[in-house]
């Protein structure tokens, strides 16, 4: 089996090739590897880990006798063997670019050499770990224990340049890692520490190069002591060239849940304890002044919260201003530049994006972040004014979150289709300064990270109108040696967008409510259940033989699957159970019964989880919410009656229109995902600057023809994906006409923290009526007229009253 798949563990190199191709290298068991010195031996760093991965697919070199050698270098440095015109042209090739690489191959004295130079140190990484890829070795070979194929044959490697990456900083945020990483550290890889420390934030570091990204947001949790308690930490970052920044709530590199001590400090409060506060952001600025930072600037609470002592917006807003102009001196005298040459963000994170909307003046040179709404949906992009900022701006994504109205930091179930099209929106309207992803643990957030930093480093491949389940499938092929695992995980990834398994509980929390029956009909329990058994045959049988690939499947395709499935089924098992009344159910029904299986499969994967080298990274309940109880503690609950609702006559999905007109600037697109109905519509071009007014030959249209059997009165309704506007200048409105009779615009947009927006993000879906309308017997048309880019449509629901 390991021999079959030697192929398929190459990985595609991410470069754009040169008009012609000048040579190619082969890398073979006798290449030798040297290093060209530079201040930081950056290049010394990468020829280890090159050297090392390329002993693991051929084995110890015991021969003295070089064919081949690989120069590793970054620009302005000399190699005495080359002739220095040669090495030259190579660094001109490369003047002024932002992390490139390129290949050369040239002959001298029957030695062939490949110098790989980058135009600075990442570039260099980028260069020697994508010869890694080549070779065979995985990002994730630590990671998620992905085996490296030996093999005989050389890989060839062409001359090539690369591009500059399409998202200037990218990176992760570790978060919430109480139940994962931080105990996985302690116990189990970094026990002399008994925390995350350098030790294993060598290893995320390595993994953040191998993926070619350059920045990482430190653990930050109660459980986790600050990244700077470990004066290692940074030295570890510096030694490896990653950016170190701080997330929205840690302004001026500070951590302030672990190190502002409220009993000897004072209150965390600008108005009242300045000076305090003044000297403990010098104090840090005086420790990291030497290194490569990202600076977090504005003040929230002492953790996720709001600014303390301040009792309006207003007030907010002005003393938000003051704090940002005061900091910026303190960055300029510290760290001894002009304020507008240090790089700084401020996140629009929660309450910090109204301030921003009530007028706080951010300079121009502040890199802007704009949040999702921790569910997966951008909450704001850059408008056409924003986006000619000097400091541009990014977004911070989640890919796992703790918080209202339900946390999911158990099983990575982020939809990659949402992600991409949310994306997408982001780098179309210029947001390309810097992206973050919230990764939780990292595992099992494997596939998500993989897939938002492929699209930070190179986001053409992603514009495309096509599936995303692609990259899925190309990723656990080079992985696993199988696209099916791809397709097993993509139908996981749809069954959660229905509703993720954190949600099966139909509990919330903040406050934390107890779970109840599902709102699923009978059929809809009866086909997610015959769903999830399909999949569970799947993971069956296309286990692996192969020993080395055994626990890589389990931990990418096996645990995330069967553990959202049993989840899955411990509640819908419970939903046919409840659907007997109290007085009369007994423990042995075969409902309950399945129940309990389905919540001891759970308790047996994620033992076999986290046995070996993964002890004590994974969690089946954490925060012990109510929705990872026993099903003997959920038995209380009252009859589930099923509801009688309107006889729904015709459902059509949105790009199933018979007939369409573009506007004077606009447009509607079918796309495929991400919807429900697999044939959506959404409203372009996302660069639109304002809406469109109504009735104008400025509006696209399209028109669904629907023929009624039977006159009477019905009720119309749009279902849309709940994106919010993207941006200040724009809603979530579409207008709606009805034969010529009706004409109604609805809005779909809604504001942090409602129950509606509650509602959608937990079934990733909105609804909005026209209204009753009286239809008669025939052919009506119904056309939906564009007011605003970026909506998106799943389908058009016509249910009858009668």
């Amino acid at each position: 089996m390991l021999k079959c798949i030697q192929g398929l563990l190459w990985v595609l190199c991410m470069v754009v090739p040169c008009p012609e191709v000048f040579s190619q290298f082969a890398i073979s068991s006798k290449t030798k590897i040297q290093a060209v010195a530079d201040k930081q031996q950056y290049a010394t760093l990468m020829k280890q880990f090159l050297e090392e991965d390329v002993q693991k697919v051929y084995g110890k070199n015991t021969d003295s006798k070089a064919s081949s050698i690989i120069i590793l270098r970054v620009a302005g440095t000399s190699i005495p063997q080359i002739p220095r015109s040669e090495i030259q042209a190579i660094d001109q090739s490369l003047q002024g670019k932002w992390e490139v690489f390129s290949f050369k191959t040239l002959q001298r004295n029957k030695l062939q050499y490949l110098i790989v130079t980058g135009s600075d140190r990442r570039g260099l990484a980028y260069g020697t770990f994508t010869l890694s890829e080549k070779l065979g070795v995985s990002p994730w070979y630590f990671w998620a224990d992905i085996p490296v194929a030996s093999r005989e044959q050389a890989t060839v490697i062409q001359d090539s340049t690369s591009a500059e990456p399409s998202v200037q900083y990218r990176g992760i945020f570790i978060n919430d890692e109480d139940w994962g990483l931080q105990p996985w550290a302690a116990k189990t890889f970094e026990p002399e520490t008994k925390d995350i420390g350098p030790k294993t934030y060598a290893k995320v570091f390595e993994l953040l190069l191998r993926l070619k990204a350059n920045m990482i947001w430190p653990a930050m949790h109660p459980s986790t002591k600050a990244f700077y308690h470990y004066p290692a930490n940074k030295e570890v970052a510096n030694q490896y060239g990653i950016v170190v920044g701080t997330s929205h709530a840690e302004p001026m590199m500070r951590n302030n849940v672990d190190e502002w001590v409220d009993s000897t400090m004072g209150e965390y409060n600008y108005i009242t304890n300045k000076n305090r506060v003044t000297d403990y952001w010098i104090k840090r600025l005086e420790e990291v002044q030497n290194f490569e930072n990202l600076y977090t600037i504005g003040m929230r609470g002492k953790h996720d919260s709001g600014m303390e002592g301040i009792k309006t917006k207003k007030e907010a807003v002005a003393l938000t201003n003051l704090i940002i102009n005061e900091q910026r001196a303190l960055l300029s005298k510290y760290l001894k530049k002009k304020a507008q040459d240090i790089p700084q963000v401020l996140t629009l994170y929660k309450e910090v994006l109204e301030l921003y909307k009530k007028g706080l003046e951010v300079p121009d040179d502040i890199t802007l972040i704009w949040p999702d709404d921790n569910y997966g949906y951008i909450k704001n992009l850059s408008n056409a004014n924003e986006q000619k900022r000097a400091g541009g701006s990014g977004v911070y994504y989640h890919a796992s979150y703790w918080g209202r109205p339900h946390d999911y930091l158990w099983i990575g179930t982020t939809d990659p289709s949402l992600m991409r099209f949310e994306m997408q929106k982001a780098y179309e309207l210029g947001n390309r300064k810097i992206w973050v992803l919230n990764v939780g643990d990292i595992k099992p957030q494997e596939y998500p990270t993989q897939l938002f930093l492929d699209m930070a480093y190179n986001m053409q491949p992603f514009l495309k109108n096509i599936s995303g389940k692609e990259h899925l499938e190309n990723w656990t092929f080079k992985n696993l040696g199988s696209k099916e695992y791809g397709s097993l995980l993509w139908k996981n990834y749809q069954l959660a967008f229905i509703r993720k398994p954190e949600f099966m509980g139909w509990s919330r929390t903040e406050p934390t409510t107890q779970t109840k029956a599902t709102d699923f009909s009978l059929e809809d329990v009866k086909k997610r259940i015959a769903d999830f058994e399909s999949l569970e045959r799947g993971v069956a049988q296309l286990e692996p033989q192969s020993e080395l690939l055994k626990s890589p499947y389990f931990q990418l395709v096996a645990y995330p699957i069967l553990g959202a499935s049993k989840l899955n089924q411990k509640f819908l098992y419970l939903d046919l159970y409840y659907r007997t009344t109290p007085n009369v159910r007994t423990d042995q029904q075969p409902e309950f019964q399945k129940s309990l299986e389905a919540y001891q499969g759970i308790q047996t994967l994620t033992k076999q989880y986290n046995s070996g080298k993964w002890q004590n990274m994974m969690s089946m309940n954490p925060r012990n919410l109510p929705v990872f109880k026993k099903p003997e503690e959920l038995k209380n609950i009252p009859q589930k009656m099923d509801k009688v609702g309107a006889s729904i006559k015709i459902i059509i999905p949105a790009g199933a229109f018979s007939e369409q007109s573009k506007g004077t600037d606009s447009y509607w697109e079918k796309i495929a995902e991400p919807s429900f109905s697999g044939n959506a519509l959404v409203s372009k071009p996302f660069s639109l600057p304002k809406s469109i007014a109504q009735n104008s030959d400025a509006q696209a249209w399209v028109n669904y023809e629907i023929n009624i059997e039977k006159e009477g009165d019905y009720v119309l309704k749009l279902k849309a994906i709940p994106l919010h506007p993207l941006h200040r200048n724009v809603g979530q409105k579409v207008e709606v006409k009805l034969d010529k009779e009706i004409d109604k615009v609805l809005d779909f947009e809604t504001f942090d923290r409602s129950e509606e927006w509650k509602e959608n993000v937990l079934t990733n879906k909105t609804i909005k009526e026209v209204g009753k309308i009286s239809l008669t017997k025939g052919k009506h048309i119904i056309q939906l007229r564009m007011i605003d880019a970026g909506v998106l449509l799943d389908s058009i629901q016509l249910e009858s009253l009668e």
